[in-house]
């Protein structure tokens, strides 16, 4: 009688875990993993990845400066969470367009204000650098296709 309680528990403990173990492999299979940022790493990133021409007029505090005017962007988008805050994203929530043009708007609007003394091409060269940085991080989704003419 008692190899019939212990088989039945073992039975039962069995059942328990495997439906744990299920469960959470099937989370864990449909939500992506978290990228995380590290700001120094993407500073010497992006000024590693710039033409000789931008690396010789721009500081690392200047491109430093000029990745944080685009995460803060970003973070205004709702497309990303500056350092100690959590990105709540509803599952229903349709996907975020981020057009290059604005994003380089909105940097060069920091550059304004801020006073820096930095050349367009140089703000135009860090975005792009900093964006194939995120996407290569896997921090961004596909590049979103041209609208169709009707």
């Amino acid at each position: 009688m008692i190899w019939v309680f212990v088989v039945v528990a073992a039975l039962l403990v069995f059942a328990i875990a495997a439906a744990t173990v299920g469960t959470e492999t099937f989370r864990l299979r449909h939500q992506p993993p978290p990228t995380i940022f590290d700001l120094d790493e993407a500073v010497h990133h992006v000024a590693d990845a710039l033409p000789e021409e931008s690396q010789a007029r721009l500081t690392y505090d200047e491109v430093r400066d000029l990745i944080r005017a685009e995460l803060e962007h970003l973070a205004a988008k709702g497309v990303f969470a500056l350092p100690g805050e959590d990105l709540v994203v509803a599952p229903e929530a349709a996907p975020v367009v981020i057009d290059d043009d604005d994003a380089v708007a909105a940097v060069l609007g920091h550059v304004t204000d801020a006073g820096l003394d930095v050349d367009d091409t140089d703000v135009v060269r860090v975005v792009d650098a900093l964006h194939d940085y995120l996407a290569e991080i896997g921090a961004v989704g596909p590049q979103a296709s041209p609208p169709v003419d009707d």
